[in-house]
């Protein structure tokens, strides 16, 4: 009986130590100084419990952005947990659109859980208008490897072939549409990632969506994802 007692008291020391924890976590959030509420938030990071996994998602979107960046990266440890801090980091996605930074930080983070319910969020940002955000949300598919992946990702890389590279007038001379550095430069980094992430999923070695086209063509009845 008393090797049973001694069993039951376990969870109960580990929940006072936890609220003492966020309790403390609380308390060095209140500080004015951003600092020293980011090095409160990669201390509670350290204890992956249902409570510090809450108290860490409500940082997602309120404070300043090396706080959200912080709570991210911290639930991106969260292996224990990864199916909950997946959902607390991809729901922190939308309030953050105007905080590239922080949504990168949150699909490096998805990324790190490599979590399969993952996929679905970051389809959605594949095509992203930030170049950067795209890139990190095509790093997830080529992190979690999935077969799914592979139409998105060649539709991608489809749509940025060729783009920025302006429409020339023809007879009249000159370009009706101007070259865009810009979107150019998009395009590449789209080009980039993409590559890379099929690579990653497939094991081939493709460099154009032509040659993609094709050999998914050829093998989508019969291929399956080596890991």
């Amino acid at each position: 009986m008393w090797i049973l007692a001694f069993i039951l008291t376990i969870p109960a020391s580990d929940e006072k130590e936890i609220d003492e924890a966020i309790q403390k976590f609380k308390t060095e959030m209140k500080s004015p100084e951003i600092p020293t509420r980011v090095q409160a938030v990669v201390e509670l990071g350290r204890t992956q419990h249902e409570k510090t996994l809450r108290a860490l998602g409500a940082c997602l979107t309120i404070d300043d952005k090396s706080v959200r960046t912080a709570a991210a990266r911290a639930l991106g440890g969260f292996q224990e947990k990864k199916a909950k801090a997946a959902v607390a980091l991809a729901e922190a996605l939308a309030p953050n659109s105007r905080e590239p930074d922080v949504q990168i930080a949150i699909f490096s983070a998805l990324r790190d859980l490599h979590e399969g319910a993952a996929l679905a969020t970051a389809y959605r940002y594949l095509d992203d208008k930030n170049g950067k955000v795209a890139e990190s949300a095509i790093g997830v598919t080529a992190a979690i490897h999935s077969r799914d992946s592979i139409d998105p990702l060649i539709k991608v890389l489809k749509k940025a072939l060729g783009a920025g590279d302006g429409v020339y007038g023809g007879a009249g001379g000159g370009y009706d549409v101007p070259a865009d550095e810009t979107l150019k430069e998009r395009a590449r980094l789209m080009e980039t990632a993409v590559n890379k992430a099929l690579a990653s999923i497939t094991g081939e070695r493709y460099s154009g969506p032509k040659e993609w086209e094709t050999w998914w063509k050829k093998n989508a009845g019969t291929f399956r994802v080596k890991e």
